[in-house]
């Protein structure tokens, strides 16, 4: 190899180890937690959970949301046995961070409450009560665009097209004709994975901001047949906590919406107040 292809190979070396690098920061914690958070450790520590749940808030109003912030509020919430806003906290949390175990871990903790919770409601009735089972393209689409984030799908583009660049540099000054072979093959794969890591990164973006789930905060709801107080139930009573997929929305005469249609599985769906329901 000569000395050209080896400054080529040594200069696409050092760009990896940078983005390496720079995708190891995002996981650094800085030491110097804000007095917020610190008075909302020392207030969950002691028990006081409804301080802790005011001083977490008020943390995320001054630093932004972040998926610990979302954890660490979802934990006072659980221990406040406020069961809804802990899975709305717990959710976002995992669409922060879906590699993050703990959050994954303690969100199903909670969903496998919620569901006995369910469970008991329905009274011996052979109904579900849990959501309908993912299809395999389903299945697919949480595995790559719901599980990860995208800025790690951004990382792996930017990686990709660095290489692309490398490959195509290659191709157009080297020398040997196998050296040139090599860049011309390599070039057209990187360039097709920068792409693909690109549409994954939308489509993980997309995830994030889809506002097709939303959580039951009531107490306790019944799902109507009709968007009206006095209509039919059409299913068992659900309990706060329950993720929902939003069906459809009524709004009135000022624009305003007053009824969602949810549905849960095939078992359970209906309409039910927009103020018994929170959009994750």
């Amino acid at each position: 190899m000569n000395i050209r292809i080896r400054r080529i190979y040594g200069w696409m070396g050092r760009a990896l180890l940078v983005l390496t690098l720079a995708m190891t920061a995002q996981g650094v914690r800085a030491d110097d937690a804000p007095a917020e958070v610190e008075r909302a450790d020392s207030a969950y520590i002691a028990g006081d959970y409804n301080e802790a749940i005011s001083q977490y808030k008020e943390a995320m109003i001054t630093d932004g949301y972040t998926a610990e912030l979302l954890y660490n509020l979802g934990n006072a919430y659980f221990k406040a046995n406020d069961i809804g806003d802990a899975m709305i906290c717990y959710e976002r949390a995992h669409r922060l961070a879906p590699r993050n175990k703990t959050i994954s871990n303690n969100l199903r903790y909670l969903q496998s409450k919620v569901e006995d919770a369910n469970r008991a409601e329905a009274r011996g009735k052979k109904v579900r009560v849990t959501a309908d089972d993912e299809s395999f393209f389903e299945s697919l689409h949480k595995a790559l665009a719901k599980d990860h984030t995208s800025n790690s799908w951004a990382i792996l583009a930017a990686m990709s097209f660095i290489l692309f660049i490398g490959a195509l540099t290659l191709y157009i000054f080297a020398r040997m004709v196998a050296a040139r072979k090599v860049g011309f093959f390599s070039s057209i794969v990187f360039l097709c994975f920068s792409l693909m890591f690109l549409y994954l990164s939308f489509a993980s973006a997309r995830a994030y901001d889809n506002r097709e789930e939303c959580v039951l905060v009531a107490y306790k709801a019944e799902l109507l047949t009709e968007p009206d107080s006095n209509s039919k139930p059409s299913s068992m009573p659900l309990t706060r906590g329950t993720k929902m997929l939003l069906v459809s929305e009524e709004i009135d005469a000022t624009g305003k919406v007053t009824w969602y249609k949810v549905r849960l599985n095939s078992d359970y769906v209906g309409w039910v107040k927009a103020a018994d329901i929170e959009i994750l």
